[in-house]
């Protein structure tokens, strides 16, 4: 009777009776094969894994970019492939390192666990999307660059249509119960006659719900350059399709005022007394006005800038 065949490759072991009988075609030729489709990684399909590898058995998925496991040897086989990182395939399983093991990309660059739950790198991180942070939000012996949105000049002259000047996008699902958006924008106006000039605020744009106004302010007659400034402070109370909000609106303006600058005393304007409804669930726009009461090319409102920000 032949011995047994050999565990991992099931290879054909000859009689050890003390006859020199060979079976070349089961004891040679045949072990050679299983020795050739067990050199090194095998070339199979997710669908085509071996049925009965042996532990350790290696393997590369020609049809998942020659991504490559290996047999821990477990039962069922369908459960015992490990799977090895390689550059050529999408790592799909979970990569563990032992805590005080870090990540290092090239020779310069880490990332790694510092403490419990915390991650850390020794060097800059630099975030081309949005990063979201849940807790407490820290700067230690450092400074920060805090860039929401650039500002823009915009001129709103020779029209009585309510015109957008400077803008917040509040993104969908962003606000929460007590977050607070500020937006606030400064200028000059020039004017010919005494027309009216309104400043307002809204949210959803243009023709979205107003949060507060200056009011129709009558020009000063003929006044040039005058300053004027506008900052909105809005608070989400509820979230959802039907979220509420409340604003505040103040307004500074010396158009309406006759004396030169500088100016001691500008006109002061306080609106915001109404919650309004807006859907925290989508994308809105938190917006700045202006609408003259004629059309004029002299009467002329430009924005000269304006910060767009979430403070809580």
């Amino acid at each position: 009777m032949p011995d047994p065949s050999t565990t991992r490759l099931a290879l054909y072991k000859s009689k050890s009776d003390g006859s020199e009988l060979v079976n070349y075609t089961q004891d040679l030729g045949q072990n050679w094969d299983k020795v050739d489709a067990a050199a090194g990684f095998q070339i199979v399909t997710s669908t085509t894994r071996p049925s009965s590898p042996y532990s350790g058995k290696p393997i590369a998925q020609s049809d998942t970019s020659y991504s490559t496991f290996f047999s821990n040897g477990t039962a069922p086989a369908s459960a015992s492939w490990v799977e090895i990182p390689n550059s050529s395939s999408t790592f799909g399983s979970n990569l563990k390192l032992a805590s005080g093991a870090q990540l290092v990309i090239g020779a310069d660059t880490n990332l790694y666990r510092s403490a419990a739950n915390i991650l850390k790198t020794d060097d800059a991180f630099v975030a081309a999307g949005n990063v979201t942070v849940g807790g407490d939000l820290k700067l230690v012996n450092g400074g920060t660059t805090y860039r929401n949105k650039l500002s823009a000049s915009t001129t709103v002259a020779n029209t009585t249509s309510e015109t957008v000047m400077a803008v917040m996008t509040i993104p969908a699902n962003d606000a929460v119960a007590g977050a607070v958006y500020r937006i606030k924008a400064w200028g000059t106006a020039s004017v010919t006659g005494t027309p009216t000039l309104t400043l307002r605020s809204r949210l959803g744009g243009v023709a979205g719900t107003a949060l507060g106004s200056s009011g129709a302010r009558t020009a000063s007659s003929g006044v040039t350059n005058r300053s004027w400034q506008v900052t909105v402070d809005l608070v989400c109370l509820t979230t959802g399709v039907s979220g509420t909000w409340f604003a505040s609106q103040i307004t500074y303006e010396a158009v309406s005022l006759a004396a030169a600058a500088p100016f001691a005393s500008p006109g002061l304007i306080l609106d915001g007394t109404a919650a309004a409804t807006a859907d925290s669930t989508i994308s809105e726009d938190l917006v700045l006005t202006a609408t003259w009461s004629a059309a004029s090319a002299s009467n002329t409102l430009t924005c000269r800038g304006y910060s767009a920000e979430r403070v809580a």
